[in-house]
């Protein structure tokens, strides 16, 4: 009976992996150069009370062995240790409690047996995606946001038109950026479940992940398709570089991020400024960043780890990647994740590489 509520709950997240509805706990956010950061605002949202259950209903007859307990001993020492040391505790907090989330989550996808990827994972989510397809096309047409019932589902308010506001379909995201990450992954999905899915509603979904992926103007994407195409083929395939945008600040704007990773690294390689602590640890290794938009983690997710996290953090990591198997939608993400921060600091991309990670392992299983 519990499996198969397990499993029911597992296909009402992954119809929910796009949306962001979320409370938004503003009094508990600090503040940078007295500016309100999204990035470190606690958050509860709506996936998170499908998630609670899922973790409890599938983790209630596992048996720990000892060499588990010892890793659980430890993982919990580094994460005190982690917010001990650092500036901003409360954001520290928040943010390790959302990592054991995934991890609890990975582990119940892993360990429900009756958890079956294209029935509980890749089909409720396919429908969702034609929601969100649509949302992105609509918001390109009418160059803002739609509003009315896509608020439930996430969607913010913009124009095209507003100060800081990257002129491409957000659909239910923070960003077109991470909105064309997750597009890739799921593009990949589609192409792996192919045979399973009847040849109109697999042109229907690829046509909107096409014309989406290129509304979004992706750079980032565009080049990990390239990339992921060579990989395959080993042949030199051409691509559409023409819409895309190489202003200078948007170049300059991350070496500067990475820069001010490494001061952070230097001076705190072990267990790094606290996780969740990037951004608030800004202003102690530079002065460049004054406006808001600008006070961002850094755009690579190992630089990000490692500059949270210290080498331990970062080591620990690595082993994660490498202990599962190196599927073409792991490698997409590791790629958009050199030039982004997405996967890790977002709610849909943080939990859609959960899904990756842990479908990963149960192939390697």
């Amino acid at each position: 009976m519990l499996s198969e509520l397990t499993v029911t709950l597992i296909s009402l997240l992954s119809f929910l992996l796009p949306t962001q509805l979320g409370l938004h706990l503003n009094n508990l956010s600090p503040t940078v150069y007295g500016f309100k950061i999204d990035y470190l605002t606690p958050t509860i949202y709506l996936t998170d009370i499908v998630i609670l259950p899922i973790i409890v209903y599938s983790l209630r007859k596992l048996k720990f062995s000892k060499r588990q307990i010892l890793f659980s001993l430890l993982y919990i020492g580094f994460a005190l240790i982690n917010i001990l040391t650092s500036s901003y505790q409360l954001a520290a907090v928040y943010k390790w409690l959302r990592i054991s989330e995934m991890i609890l989550l990975g582990l119940a996808l892993m360990n429900t047996k009756k958890f079956d990827s294209f029935k509980h994972f890749f089909k409720p989510l396919s429908y969702s995606m034609i929601i969100v397809c649509l949302l992105g096309i609509f918001q390109f047409l009418t160059k803002g946001s739609i509003g009315g019932i896509f608020y439930w589902l996430g969607e913010r308010s913009f124009l095209f038109s507003d100060p800081n506001i990257a002129p491409y379909p957000y659909s239910t995201f923070s960003h077109p950026n991470s909105f064309a990450g997750f597009l890739l992954i799921f593009g990949i999905f589609l192409l792996k479940f192919k045979k399973r899915l009847s040849s109109r509603f697999f042109w229907l979904l690829s046509t909107l992940v096409i014309v989406n992926l290129i509304l979004t103007n992706s750079l980032n994407v565009y080049v990990s398709i390239v990339i992921l195409i060579l990989l395959k083929s080993f042949k030199i395939y051409s691509f559409p570089f023409f819409i895309i945008d190489f202003s200078q600040r948007s170049i300059s704007h991350r070496v500067e991020l990475i820069g001010a990773s490494f001061k952070m690294i230097k001076e705190n390689w072990l267990s790094g400024v606290g996780l969740n602590n990037f951004i608030p640890n800004l202003p102690q290794v530079t002065k460049t960043f004054l406006n808001a938009w600008e006070l961002q983690p850094v755009h690579n997710i190992f630089l990000l780890i490692f500059s949270e996290t210290g080498i331990l953090g970062l080591g620990i990591f690595c082993y994660l990647i490498f202990s599962v198997t190196m599927s073409s939608e792991l490698i997409a993400i590791l790629l958009t994740g050199m030039p982004d921060h997405y996967w890790l600091t977002l709610q849909q991309n943080l939990l859609l590489f959960t899904y990756v990670l842990s479908l990963s392992k149960r192939g390697k299983k």
